[in-house]
């Protein structure tokens, strides 16, 4: 079963959808010969037990192979595997924002990231010397296809992303146009504000 058809599948809890970023290593830069101290960072988001045991349980349901090898860290090397999970805390905050502001874009985003991972995984499988021809021309013939459908999705992305960014558009015309009619009581308004009490900066 892939990962695309398990998330299809899977009703998934707020924290487990937001373990699916996951799978995306966090790269940093860094330069040894910069003398500059390192930025102050926000600290990570503090996960809970519970919310690890999930990110973990999805990842067992998902990626057996990535779960084993974190299940190792854990027990093996427990800073490693909290500092993984440190590391994929932004991804996780991205992600249960996105699940409480446009939950289609984050079905079609976690869509987006099991295709990617299928295609990796296939074309990986390709890459295998002494691959018989039979074989290889299944996997290509797989590899086309769900490169296919990644294509298709992301043309559903872009193209939710472009209805959104046109939904809002309309709603700031909309509000200039309410506002252009209601001008001299916004104005008064803003005077009785500033004359009676500290002004609210939302006017």
């Amino acid at each position: 079963m892939t990962l695309r058809s398990t998330l299809r599948r899977l009703h998934l809890a707020p924290v487990v959808l937001a373990a699916g970023l996951l799978l995306v290593p966090a790269c940093v830069g860094f330069s040894a010969a910069t003398t500059k101290p390192p930025a102050k960072q926000s600290p990570p988001l503090r996960l809970s037990a519970q919310q690890i045991n999930q990110i973990m349980d999805f990842l067992k349901t998902t990626e057996p192979d990535v779960y084993g090898k974190a299940e190792m860290l854990r027990r093996s090397d427990p800073q490693q595997f909290d500092k993984l999970i440190a590391e994929a805390a932004p991804n996780f905050a991205r992600l249960e924002r996105l699940r409480q502001t446009d939950p289609k874009l984050l079905h079609l985003t976690l869509l987006d990231l099991a295709d990617t991972h299928e295609s990796f995984k296939l074309a990986g499988e390709l890459r295998q010397p002494g691959l018989p021809p039979s074989a290889a021309q299944l996997l290509r013939a797989r590899l086309k296809q769900v490169v296919t459908a990644q294509f298709d999705l992301r043309q559903k992305i872009r193209l939710h992303e472009l209805n959104q960014l046109v939904k809002k558009i309309d709603e700031l015309k909309a509000q200039l146009k309410h506002r252009e009619t209601q001008r001299q009581i916004i104005i008064n308004r803003r005077v009785a504000q500033l004359i009676g009490k500290p002004p609210s900066v939302n006017w």
